[in-house]
Formats: C-alpha cells, structure tokens, sequence
C-alpha cells in the first residue's frame, strides 16, 4: 500500500543545551494510505508533540516529513504551507472562533485560503454538518453548543479543507464521557470510508477496536509498534504491558 505520510528520525527537544528535554528522539513512523493509526502512551510521553512535528506546528531539531514524498520544508514557506494544508488537525479543545457562527467557522478557511467560491463553500460546509449530524446548529456561535457537538464542527471544518490525512490530538480528553461516543462514531464513519487517520488517544478500547497501526511511545521513544493484536493482546515490552493494564481489564 502507498506510504502517505512518514517521519525519519524526528528529534525535538525543550530547554537549554545544558538541560535538554526530549520530547520526541529519534522517531521513525511510516503511515500508509487509508489507515488508521493510534499513537498511545503515559501523558508526557511525547506523543502530540509527534503530532505537531508531522503537521508542521512544531519543527524538529532534526528528522524530516514526508507528504507524498515530498519534504515538508519550513524553510520554503509556500511549500510548507500547499503539503500543511494537506492535513486536516483536530485540536483537544476545539479552537473554534467565538465570535462566528458554525458555518462562519467552516467557510472561513476555505474561502479565504483555497479561495473557494462563498456559495460553494456553504453548501460543501451544510453537507459536512449534515454528515456529523448538526446541520441543525449551522446558525448558532459556539458558546451554545456542548464539548461533543463543538468537536464535531471542528472535525467538519478540518474535512472542509479536503485533506488527505487527517490528525487529531486527544479528541476526547476534554470531554465529558457521554459526548465522548458521539465523536468516536464520526470518527468511526470517516475511517470506514478510508480516511487515512492518525489519532493520539487515550480512549484504548477504540484504538484497539478499530486501529491498523498502534504506536505506543514512551520518553518520547517508539517503544513498540504493531498491528491491534501485536499491542493489545501480545505486547513485547515490559511498560508496554504496565501501561496496557492500567486500561483493558479483560
């Protein structure tokens, strides 16, 4: 299968020379086309910030990112910004604007960034509302909504964007436990419908129910990587299985 996304040896540190902190060292992931892939771990353990280096938020040390095959180069800004824009990001606390409505929130980008026509953008924007069930609400601000329906609308914004991959940094963790199904089901479907996909999770029944790759890292280290299987029911590492037991109970 095609390799769409991939880190070589990411390294990206915090502090000073003499007090280095590695948030991510060394790290090497190959996604590939249609997958769905959970990267899991302690909190701390460097896995957003993988995250944020792959979608360009964050630049590594070292390391590089490839889209396509193509580098992911900060230091050509338009380049940057045509293989950034390849990937959608869904934030853990939603990062919606305030002050603009839902459908504001979904047009803005594409009419501004891909300079999408206002009336075509609308109507792209009401059946992405539509798809995530809050067609309803397009006219709200998102003081109104609850924390499931806004990660909702910022999954349909993302997905107004057309991208190729999309990346979601704990999706659920700011939510309260019964909104957290309404969101995992969209994410669900979009999966279902071969959306490659890369989430950092915590919710571990779902990435070991609907997951192709699990990636769990440790100390900003890929410890271990395998199938649903290979983590879940037969872990190699020793803090692999400390990390697990604290989760899957069966």
């Amino acid at each position: 299968m095609n390799v769409i996304l991939e880190a070589k040896d990411i390294v990206k540190t915090y502090g000073y020379e003499d007090n280095k902190i590695y948030a991510t060292n060394h790290i090497d992931l190959q996604i590939e086309e249609g997958s769905f892939v959970a990267i899991v771990g302690r909190s701390g353990s460097g896995k957003s910030t993988v995250l944020r280096c792959i979608n360009g938020l964050e630049i590594p040390e070292s390391g590089e990112i490839y889209i396509n095959n193509q580098l992911l180069d900060s230091t050509d800004s338009q380049q940057f910004k045509a293989l950034r824009g390849k990937m959608g990001f869904v934030f853990q606390h939603f990062n919606l604007f305030p002050h603009k409505t839902v459908l504001e929130n979904l047009t803005l980008a594409p009419i501004k960034v891909l300079q999408a026509d206002e009336e075509a953008a609308k109507q792209k924007a009401c059946k992405l509302l539509e798809r995530v069930g809050l067609l309803d609400k397009k006219d709200e601000y998102p003081n109104k909504l609850s924390g499931g329906q806004k990660q909702r609308v910022a999954i349909a914004r993302a997905l107004c964007m057309d991208p190729e991959v999309m990346l979601f940094d704990e999706p659920t963790s700011a939510l309260d436990p019964e909104m957290v199904i309404e969101v995992l089901e969209v994410m669900q479907e979009l999966a279902k419908e071969g959306m490659t996909m890369v989430i950092v999770t915590h919710e571990m029944k779902f990435a070991k129910d609907i997951s192709d790759l699990v990636v769990f890292i440790d100390n900003g280290v890929i410890l271990e990587k395998g199938s649903s299987d290979d983590i879940f029911v037969h872990p190699k590492e020793e803090r692999t299985k400390e990390f697990l037991k604290r989760f899957i109970s069966e």
